[in-house]
């Protein structure tokens, strides 16, 4: 039996998410009328996306006014204060940006017994709630391979899609893509994916960005890149993975030292060969995001306490999106308004951005 690795990661300790808070059912990817709303034209402002969710919290179910005066006025001191200024100097910039990206809302984490209960005798998969997938891929290893490997939720899968519109909308589409091999992460790029104007960017299936192995005692059967192929996702078959999906195994008494480490080699070597200005994407975990700002930030891989790793799921939220451009120094600065968040209720998107920066 495994660990249940996600009840002690980050993830676990999420804001509030989205479908927890709503009572309103969300159509599946293949909802044509709600991917046509998605990629409706629209503006977006940015003016907020550096405040703290905390801010938000608690608020958005008050009678009156959706934001307080008191509230607004917080907001303002917050991002006057804030140490992460927007860009002025483009003279600077180098033409490159990373977006980092955490997964969507997870399954098991909503319905915890879901795999039990929506398998009937048959052996066929049959939701029961309106926030659970219409169907799962076959996998060769049967449904039991999803115990290690959880697939998002519709809501999830709506949130992905609310990224990518986002991208659009403020021209900030990638030119590349790499993604965890776990299936919560290639979902959630493949939602991402459809409301995307170029839809001829492959996602790079890199396991070194899977995240930490000490929080799982059965190791996750990925699904394979045939696989996915079979199953319609736009994957790169010619892409070579900087580690193997055995590599990575072999890692599972890895401290987090070298989980920190790992991830960061494979960025360094990733920044190293695509030279191209423009923007790539990393849709990844929680406490890979961390370990990549860590990088970016030219921090050295730190043993951070094990309290910590397993609230990382409350500094940065399902979909945290975190930008950095990089200057003509080589080195990478904190972009803290490149996407409009996502807030409903009380989740929000927002990453902790004191946190990222300690």
């Amino acid at each position: 039996m495994s660990k249940n690795p996600k009840s002690k990661a980050g993830s676990s300790s999420n804001p509030k998410s989205l479908s927890q808070k709503s009572n309103v059912s969300s159509a599946g990817g293949g909802d044509a009328a709600s991917l046509s709303a998605m990629t409706d034209p629209a503006g977006y402002s940015v003016m907020y996306s550096a405040a703290e969710s905390q801010y938000y919290t608690g608020s958005v179910n008050q009678a009156g006014p959706s934001i307080a005066q008191n509230l607004e006025d917080q907001i303002v001191s917050k991002m006057s204060q804030n140490k992460i200024q927007p860009t002025q100097d483009k003279a600077n910039l180098s033409g490159r940006r990373v977006f980092l990206m955490r997964n969507a809302e997870r399954l098991d984490r909503i319905f915890p017994e879901w795999l039990d209960m929506s398998i009937n005798e048959q052996g066929k998969f049959r939701p029961y709630d309106l926030n659970q997938p219409v169907s799962l891929p076959k996998r060769t290893g049967g449904y039991q391979c999803y115990r290690n490997d959880t697939p998002i939720s519709e809501l999830g899968n709506v949130t992905g899609m609310m990224i990518g519109r986002g991208m659009k909308m403020n021209r900030q589409e990638p030119y590349k893509i790499y993604v965890s091999p776990a299936f919560r992460c290639i979902q959630t790029c493949h939602s991402l994916q459809k409301t995307l104007e170029k839809q001829n960017v492959k996602m790079c299936v890199e396991p070194s960005f899977f995240e930490w192995m000490g929080w799982y005692e059965n190791l996750p059967v990925w699904l394979t890149i045939d696989e996915l192929l079979a199953f319609s996702y736009k994957v790169d078959s010619t892409y070579k993975p900087l580690l193997s999906a055995d590599d990575v195994r072999q890692r599972r008494g890895e401290t987090p030292v070298a989980f920190y480490q790992r991830c960061a080699d494979a960025m360094k070597k990733i920044l190293d060969k695509e030279i191209e200005n423009g923007n790539m994407l990393f849709v990844v975990h929680s406490l890979t995001v961390d370990a990549l700002c860590r990088f970016l930030q030219g921090k050295p891989a730190k043993d951070v306490p094990r309290h910590e790793m397993d609230q990382m799921g409350r500094q940065y939220p399902y979909c945290t999106v975190v930008g950095f451009e990089e200057l003509t120094n080589k080195t990478w600065r904190l972009v803290p308004n490149a996407l409009p968040p996502v807030t409903y209720l009380e989740f929000s998107n927002r990453p902790n951005t004191d946190f990222l920066t300690r």
